[in-house]
């Protein structure tokens, strides 16, 4: 048995509007985690982009909770990015960045939500494995929250995790939980495929046990009736993709329901 995703869905469909407005579908996996698991307080996964499926304004999102998200993108001809994000609780609670990775920008956002989100300029590339970890720390006392993101390429400084920015959330006590991932089109153009294999699924509770989820549950965004997606389970591997003709890709796109 696991857990129950209604919650989640709901504000999925909230965070990803965007989504909507360009017409793209985004497609959502999210973790099968056991009921008695306990409090999570540190998710890992990865990420792999067929080469010719990176195209801009797209975002692989790896690490999400209900309560932020890690991932890259790419956003430019020339500028990728590795983002982490942490909201508010749209009550007047702030989130404040604490500390951050060397050459790291923090600062603000709104538009989905208010809060805080940190970005990394990397240089990612098609076919290489990118990983991602997020903890998180309660503190009941204070009624407060840190939340840390960290990244790697795998082969790259000796695989060594590195730091993207630990967030404060105040009035905010919650550990991991609705993990999931996504893949969206945050532009305006459909026309070219956007491909991901998520994996390396690895959760660990607040006693230090691990767990390496086997599967998936997926949902999307409301589908156009030309939008092309697809999304499997292959070899311990989460594979979505959207846009694109129909005759591309690794897989050709069923557009489940």
């Amino acid at each position: 048995m696991y857990a129950s995703l209604s919650s989640t869905f709901a504000l999925v469909a909230s965070l990803l509007a965007t989504s909507q407005l360009v017409s793209s579908t985004s497609t959502h996996n999210w973790w099968d985690t056991p009921n008695n698991f306990g409090n999570i307080s540190q998710i890992e996964s990865s990420i792999r982009v067929p080469q010719g499926s990176d195209p801009t304004n797209t975002y692989w999102m790896a690490n999400g909770w209900d309560g932020g998200y890690m991932g890259m993108q790419h956003n430019s001809g020339t500028e990728r990015r590795i983002l982490f994000a942490v909201w508010d609780d749209g009550n007047g609670s702030q989130v404040k960045g604490i500390k951050k990775g060397k050459n790291v920008l923090v600062e603000g956002f709104g538009g989905e939500g208010t809060g805080s989100h940190a970005r990394y300029l990397y240089n990612w590339t098609t076919g290489e494995t990118v990983y991602f970890r997020v903890s998180a720390k309660v503190n009941y006392a204070s009624r407060y929250t840190d939340y840390t993101g960290y990244w790697r390429a795998e082969g790259v400084n000796n695989n060594k995790w590195n730091l993207v920015a630990t967030f404060r959330a105040f009035d905010i006590t919650k550990w991991l939980s609705g993990v999931y991932g996504f893949l969206e089109n945050f532009g305006g153009d459909r026309s070219e495929i956007r491909e991901g294999f998520y994996g390396n699924f690895t959760i660990k509770n607040v006693a230090g046990k691990v767990n390496k989820p086997s599967g998936v549950t997926y949902s999307h965004t409301t589908p156009e009736a030309d939008s092309n997606y697809e999304y499997k389970f292959v070899n311990g591997e989460s594979y979505m993709r959207t846009d694109g003709p129909k005759d591309q890709g690794i897989y050709p796109p069923t557009n489940p329901q």
